[in-house]
């Protein structure tokens, strides 16, 4: 939306070009709100007690050291803010989306932000950008993407989804991160861009893929679905490439229980054109609006479409969450941290070589999305016996995001290129798992995930002995 709209103001154009007769004319509607202003306020404040105390109604304590791979970081700030959002009657993408695009830009540091229905949206929408013909240098089909192959289903299909081809590198054990030797290998004559994703919140080598894209002229869209506050050197990732992309799904740093965004250095190259592709194609919010419309004078420029487009808008509801949780995100990385810090600094001392875990480069700011750990070649004990000792103690595990990506049955169907046989990926895959980490994990918790460890690891010392 425009910004020179007000809330909700388009959706009332919208529904008004519809059919007049949906709402009346704002002179007949002014004093009638005026006169109900008053009474509603109170309403609002009443209904907001009421929903206080619902949650707190509703509030179960659960099982003490339970860690479940997915909870809510939200409480009754968030769920206030979006139905304040659906008192005021307008939920569509509108002025809290706006105002929660310039807030997060200003935390990253960026100029230019849109917000989109889910960090995949997030990754499909950079992609397209790059891909669209009505801009200089564009992506080609055919043009080679260089990914890891550990990483998110939706870092990849993208890629193939505008033509291009994926093509996959092994990662670094330690990092579990893209190698840049491997990447330095992949290079072709049909390169024309990198995708780093910072796996778990660690952020990948930029300065060293960088270099290697000024030196090739490549794009670099940088996923940073897992990595909100990661920094290298003080520069938080996703402000490294030409792209950083977000997810802010339930599970992450922060959440507006579904949503994403795309962040860009260069807003005059990306910025009218991530607007258009975003909604529909059209040129409501664009800078030059006004100068396509004069171009078009037989359009109605409030249906005149320029680009491609999607629909992947976000509702002012997931904004209206998005806005309350920005304010607590310093803190939640700071409590995550502290946490996986924690647990690094003692399972270090009792895996006897057993266990890996992931490790960040020097001057590396680990943002701490979750916790990986990986079954050595040494170990007297399987994955799956780790892994079913952690289940059977109430703690939940998964796969180290998708694993290795080129053995999910679905490569079949689109074209690829695999540089090496990706032996550190495969090591993740059939060795590797992860564990949540919140920043709410309490430390009663935190030891009890310690305990289990210690417990299992002392089986096979016994054995040992």
């Amino acid at each position: 939306m425009h910004p020179k709209f007000k809330s909700g103001q388009e959706e009332e154009f919208f529904n008004r070009e519809l059919d007049g007769r949906i709402l009346p004319p704002p002179k007949l509607w002014e004093p009638i709100e005026k006169k109900l202003r008053k009474e509603r306020d109170v309403v609002r404040k009443n209904l907001k007690n009421l929903v206080e105390k619902f949650i707190q109604l509703s509030w179960q304590p659960k099982n003490t050291h339970q860690l479940e791979l997915a909870q809510s970081s939200f409480d009754v700030d968030e769920i206030w803010a979006g139905i304040e959002v659906i008192l005021d009657g307008y939920m569509t993408m509108g002025q809290r989306t706006y105002q929660f695009e310039q807030e997060w830009s200003k935390w990253l540091g960026v100029p230019f932000s849109v917000m989109v229905n889910s960090g995949s949206s997030a990754n499909l929408l950079a992609m397209s950008v790059l891909a669209f013909n009505g801009l200089e240098s564009h992506l080609k089909p055919g043009d080679e993407v260089i990914v890891p192959s550990v990483a998110w289903s939706t870092s990849i299909f993208p890629v193939a989804q505008v033509g291009c081809v994926p093509v996959f590198v092994d990662v670094d054990l330690d990092t579990a991160n893209m190698s840049v030797e491997e990447v330095r290998k992949a290079l072709s004559p049909k390169t024309r861009a990198i995708i780093p994703v910072h796996i778990l919140g660690n952020p990948c080598d930029m300065k060293a893929i960088m270099d290697i894209a000024r030196e090739h002229n490549l794009f670099v869209l940088e996923d940073c679905c897992e990595s909100h506050g990661a920094e290298i050197d003080g520069q938080k990732v996703g402000t490294w490439g030409d792209f950083g992309t977000f997810s802010f799904f339930f599970s992450h740093h922060i959440t507006t229980v579904e949503g994403g965004m795309v962040s860009v250095k260069d807003k005059e190259c990306w910025g009218d054109a991530l607007t258009s592709m975003r909604a529909h194609g059209w040129v409501r919010g664009r800078t030059d609006r006004e100068e396509l419309a004069r171009a078009n004078p037989g359009i109605d420029d409030r249906w005149l479409f320029v680009t491609p487009g999607y629909n992947v808008r976000p509702t002012d509801i997931n904004a209206a969450f998005g806005q309350v949780q920005l304010r607590k995100l310093n803190g939640f990385i700071t409590a995550r941290q502290k946490i996986r810090n924690y647990w690094i600094e003692n399972i270090s001392g009792l895996s006897k070589g057993w266990l890996d875990l992931q490790h960040a480069q020097d001057k590396h700011s680990h943002s701490a999305f979750g916790f990986a750990i990986r079954v050595t070649e040494k170990a007297p004990f399987s994955r799956k016996e780790f892994r079913d000792y952690l289940e059977s103690r109430d703690i939940q595990t998964r796969p180290l995001v998708s694993g290795n990506f080129i053995l999910q049955p679905v490569m079949k169907h689109f074209k690829h290129r695999i540089v090496g046989k990706l032996p550190n990926a495969t090591k993740i895959h059939n060795q590797g798992l992860m564990v949540s980490n919140f920043h709410n994990i309490s430390p009663s918790q935190q030891n009890y995930f310690l305990e289990v460890i210690e417990d299992f690891l002392k089986q096979y010392q016994r054995k040992k002995n």
